[in-house]
């Protein structure tokens, strides 16, 4: 029954493995293709209207034009919250132009006010887009120019001095399009991990550098990404600059991935040792087979003969391997390997009993003795004492 168990749990390990990215990098392309298709158009779209717009006639106010009243200061405050600063003016007295502006401008300074009372004022305040030049030159008193268009500040002159408050249409797109770019980049990461836990047959490899060579690809790309929108002037741009930036890390990536594949093995040599008598050690079977059973975390070793035992003396309930089981190799192991987790530094002999696959895990220093064990009795090397242990 443990062992139907443990392979259920297997399954839906190996399922959740290719699962859980491919759903999480959907999620990503989804947001990162809303964010391309609607928000960042939509910016740019403001942007090109913005740098159109005109200055608004005489005879005439409206919101798709530029329209500049005269206000004058009665405050300039420097906000501290949480590391930053917000510089706000704040406006009292604003002068009419010759034309009032219509009453469906949503933050406009004048309105058409009922008969017998007077007329809205500008916003109290207004966030400028940091301290220079006109928030540093102004204090209470000044008098400068707000220009409107679509019913909102969006600059500020004074003095031949020009600053833009936050309301800024000019490069709206760039962050929305910024976190796009990562959004895709990392998307598509986690879908090519699903796709590559999906076609492994076997286990997938543990080394390190299989983790951090694509982390760190994903993060370089990104970082990357991010900043390309805000040292070019459009989408197409940013786009190229994006991609040309990525052909070096990614062929960075292949190269140190092919260097690996061809230099490093995840196998470790270990020299059989067969002990003079019983040896009673920490270790596990896993597999599909009768002498893999759980709670047996004891391994007992002697000439020709291996067993798992739940007794840490090794006195009862021996389980011993068959002469069929034949070790493979030695490695470490792999997230994918049956059971629970091992303990870190722990090691795995590969065996197989026919066809079936079969894992004794213990510790390093155990290994030896598992593989001499294994051994057939004319196979065996000289056979050590027990003082020659590997510790």
């Amino acid at each position: 029954m443990w062992r139907t168990v443990n392979a259920l749990a297997t399954t839906a390990r190996d399922r959740s493995a290719a699962l859980t990215p491919a759903v999480i990098g959907a999620a990503l392309v989804i947001v990162a293709g809303w964010l391309l298709l609607a928000v960042v158009p939509g910016a740019l779209d403001q942007e090109r209207a913005f740098v159109a717009a005109a200055a608004c006639p005489v005879a005439q106010a409206s919101t798709e034009c530029r329209h500049t009243v005269t206000a004058t200061v009665t405050s300039a405050a420097a906000d501290h919250k949480h590391r930053s600063t917000y510089y706000w003016l704040g406006f009292g007295h604003v002068q009419d132009e010759p034309v009032a502006l219509p009453g469906r401008l949503k933050t406009g300074p004048l309105r058409s006010a009922a008969p017998g009372r007077a007329a809205a004022v500008a916003p109290r305040r207004v966030k400028m887009d940091g301290r220079t030049p006109v928030f540093a030159a102004v204090h209470p008193g000044t008098a400068l120019h707000l220009t409107y268009w679509r019913g909102e500040i969006r600059y500020v002159d004074f003095q031949g001095l020009r600053q833009y408050t936050v309301a800024d249409p000019r490069g709206g797109y760039r962050l929305p399009f910024a976190a796009a770019l990562v959004l895709l980049s990392v998307g598509g990461a986690c879908l090519r991990a699903a796709y590559c836990s999906v076609r492994r047959a076997e286990s997938s490899a543990h080394e390190r550098w299989r983790l951090t060579v694509p982390l760190a690809s994903v993060l370089l790309i990104s970082c990357f990404a991010f900043g390309t929108p805000w040292v070019t002037g459009g989408v197409p741009t940013a786009l190229l600059l994006t991609a040309v930036g990525a052909v070096p890390v990614l062929a960075g990536a292949a190269w140190l991935t092919h260097r690996h594949h061809r230099r490093t093995t995840d196998t470790i040599k270990v020299t059989p040792l067969v002990p003079l008598g019983e040896e009673c050690f920490p270790g596990t079977i896993l597999g599909e087979v009768p002498y893999s059973h759980e709670g047996f975390g004891h391994l007992l070793a002697a000439p020709g003969y291996l067993a798992a035992t739940p007794d840490p003396a090794g006195r009862f309930a021996r389980r011993p391997v068959p002469r069929t089981l034949t070790a493979v190799r030695v490695r470490p192991p792999y997230w994918t390997d049956p059971g629970p987790r091992p303990a870190p530094g722990a090691q795995v002999v590969e065996c197989r009993d026919g066809a079936t696959p079969v894992y004794v895990v213990t510790e390093p220093r155990y290994t030896a003795w598992v593989l001499g064990a294994l051994k057939r009795p004319a196979e065996s090397p000289q056979r050590a004492g027990a003082t020659a242990r590997l510790l």
